[in-house]
C-alpha cells in the first residue's frame, strides 16, 4: 500500500533573484486567498482510499457516516469475473454489516470516533488443476492504527465456479480435517465448551459440506465452519416466574492447517503422503462424563467398518478387542481402527478359555495378537490391553498376562439376543459414568445397534472413549494382571 506521493525525476532551471522575489510575493498572495477561501483551515489531505494506487472504479466501493469501504477483485481471466464479484460483494456485506452494528454500540457513540476506513484487496495462487485460490488481505484504519485480517476462496479459472470440498480433498483428507480441526477446537479456551455440543459435533463431521468454506496461502490451509450455538435469554420481569427462551445463532469458526498434514488427500497441490499411520489426536475432558464402548471378537469386513464409520460422525472411539485369526484374515480393516483413533486391543489368538490352558499355549494366547498389530502397523500400535474370552481369568493368567485384563460393568447380552432394539433399550436406560460396556461387531444387528446407541449417548452428554482414555481420565492407573471392571469406583 502506498500513501506516499510520488516524487518528481525532472530538475528545475536556474532562478535570478528578482525573479525569485516575484514568485515569493505571488505564493503568499496565493497562500493567503486560498486561506481565505478555506475558512483559515489547512489543505485536507488525501483519505485511506484516496491515497490508493488503483482506481476505484474498478472495485466495489460503499461510504456511510461511520464508515468507509473499498473491495478490489479479479478482473481476469474473464471467466472468474462474475464469481469474483460475487464474493466481493458477500465479503462487502459482511464488513459493511460488522461495523454497522459496532458503530450503533454506546461506547462508539459517546466517543465520537473518526469514520472507520477498510480496505481489502487481494493477491492469487494458482493450484493444480486450473484453481486459483484468492487470498484476501483486510485493512481497517481506526485513527492512527490499522487492524489487519484474511479472507479467500478458490474457484476454478475455466469456469468460474467456486471448488467445494468434495473437489478438493478424497474421503480420508475430510477424515483429517475433521479430526484435526475437533482437536484444535477443544484446545483453544475460547471454543473448548462448545467443542463437547452436539451442535459443533454435527456441524465438524467429516462431510464435504462443513468444509467447503476455505482458501490456501501458502502452506496453510483455512477453513470457516459455521457452528449452530443456543443462546438463553430471560423474558418476563417476574422473578419467581422467570422463563427462558432459547434461540439458535450462527458462530464462524476459523481454522488452519498446514496442508502437508493431509499428504495427497488435498487434490489440488497434494503434498508428500507419509508411511505411518494417520492417527487423529484425541482430546478427552475429564471434567465431563463418559463411557467405553467396547466390542469383541472381529473385526469384521462389514460390521466394523459400520460402526467406525457412526463414531467417526459423532467424534468418538472405542476399544476393539479383536482375535488374532481375524487380525490375520482382514489386516485393512485392523489399520482402519487405528486411523479411525480407536484402540486396537487383544482377546487372544483364537478364543479359548485361558483358564484351561498350559503354561506355553497361555503365552500363545497372551503375546500372539500383540505380535501380529507390531507387524503390520510397523510397531507404531503398541497392545496396551487384553479381554479374557467368557472372562475367565485365573490366578496363573493374572501372572502371565503382560496386560490389564479388562471386563466389563455393562453386558449387553447382544450375543444372545441378537436384537438391536433391545441392545438400545438396555444401554441407554443402564449406562453410568465410567461404564466398559460390553459388545460384539461380529454381529450385524450390534453394528446397527451401535448406529443408534452412539449419537444417542453423544445427545446425553457422553464422551465415547476408548479404554486407556477412560482410565486415564479418571486418574486410574492399570498393572498387568490386574482385573479392571470399569473406571466407576464405587463399582
Amino acid at each position: 500500500m502506498k500513501f506516499a506521493a510520488p516524487k518528481s525525476n525532472h530538475r528545475s532551471p536556474r532562478r535570478t533573484p528578482g525573479v525569485l522575489l516575484f514568485l515569493f510575493i505571488g505564493g503568499l498572495l496565493c497562500l493567503f486567498g486560498f486561506w481565505s477561501l478555506s475558512g483559515g483551515q489547512k489543505p485536507k489531505k488525501p483519505s485511506f482510499l484516496e491515497a490508493e494506487d488503483r482506481q476505484l472504479d474498478h472495485a466495489l466501493h460503499q461510504k456511510q457516516d461511520n464508515f468507509e469501504i473499498v473491495v478490489f477483485y479479479p478482473e481476469e481471466p474473464q471467466e472468474i469475473v462474475s464469481t469474483a464479484k460475487q464474493q466481493a460483494e458477500q465479503l462487502m456485506t459482511s464488513l459493511s454489516t460488522k461495523n454497522t452494528e459496532m458503530s450503533e454500540l454506546p461506547a462508539a457513540k459517546q466517543e465520537n470516533p473518526e469514520p472507520v476506513l477498510i480496505k481489502a484487496d487481494y493477491h492469487t495462487e494458482i493450484l493444480n488443476r486450473n484453481t486459483l485460490s484468492v487470498v484476501y488481505l483486510i485493512q481497517k484504519k481506526v485513527g492512527d492504527q490499522i487492524e489487519e485480517d484474511h479472507w479467500g476462496y478458490i474457484l476454478d479459472q475455466q469456469t468460474g465456479e467456486l471448488i467445494t470440498a468434495d473437489q478438493a480433498f478424497d474421503q480420508t483428507g475430510l477424515d483429517r480435517i475433521s479430526a484435526l480441526f475437533r482437536d484444535a477446537m477443544k484446545n483453544q479456551e475460547a471454543t473448548h465448551d462448545l467443542a463437547y455440543t452436539l451442535s459443533f459435533i454435527t456441524a465438524s463431521a467429516p462431510a464435504a459440506e462443513n468444509f467447503s468454506s476455505f482458501y490456501l496461502e501458502e502452506d496453510q490451509l483455512t477453513f470457516f465452519v459455521d457452528v449452530a450455538v443456543e443462546s438463553l435469554s430471560e423474558v418476563g420481569s417476574n422473578e419467581e416466574n422467570t422463563q427462558k427462551n432459547t434461540s439458535a445463532m450462527e458462530k464462524e469458526l476459523r481454522w488452519s492447517v498446514d496442508r502437508n498434514r493431509l499428504g495427497s488427500h488435498f487434490l489440488l497441490k497434494p503434498g508428500v503422503e507419509e508411511e505411518n499411520l494417520f492417527i487423529p489426536p484425541r482430546t478427552v475432558d475429564p471434567q465431563r462424563p463418559m463411557v467405553a464402548l467396547t466390542f469383541d471378537d472381529g473385526p469384521h469386513p462389514k460390521n466394523t467398518p459400520r460402526i467406525l464409520e457412526t463414531l467417526k460422525t459423532y467424534d468418538g472411539a472405542s476399544t476393539f478387542f479383536m482375535v488374532g485369526t481375524n487380525v490375520e484374515r482382514y489386516p485393512d480393516v485392523v489399520l482402519q481402527v487405528a486411523e479411525n483413533g480407536s484402540e486396537i486391543a487383544s482377546h487372544t489368538y483364537n478364543h479359548p478359555n485361558l483358564t484351561r490352558l498350559s503354561a506355553d499355549s497361555l503365552n500363545v494366547q497372551l503375546n500372539r495378537v500383540s505380535e501380529l498389530v507390531n507387524d503390520l502397523t510397523h510397531q507404531q500400535i503398541q497392545i496396551q490391553t487384553l479381554r479374557p474370552p467368557y472372562g475367565a481369568v485365573n490366578e496363573q493368567v493374572k501372572e502371565a498376562s503382560p496386560t490389564p485384563l479388562i471386563l466389563w460393568s455393562l453386558d449387553t447380552l447382544d450375543w444372545k439376543t441378537r436384537s438391536a432394539e433391545k441392545t438400545v433399550d438396555l444401554v441407554l436406560s443402564q449406562v453410568e459414568d465410567g461404564d466398559i460396556i460390553l459388545m460384539h461387531d461380529i454381529h450385524a444387528e450390534s453394528a446397527e445397534a451401535a448406529e443408534t446407541i452412539i449419537p444417542k449417548l453423544t445427545e446425553m452428554g457422553f464422551q465415547l472413549v476408548t479404554v486407556q482414555e477412560l482410565m486415564e481420565a479418571k486418574g486410574l492407573s492399570m498393572s498387568p494382571g490386574q482385573k479392571i471392571f470399569s473406571a466407576n469406583q464405587d463399582n
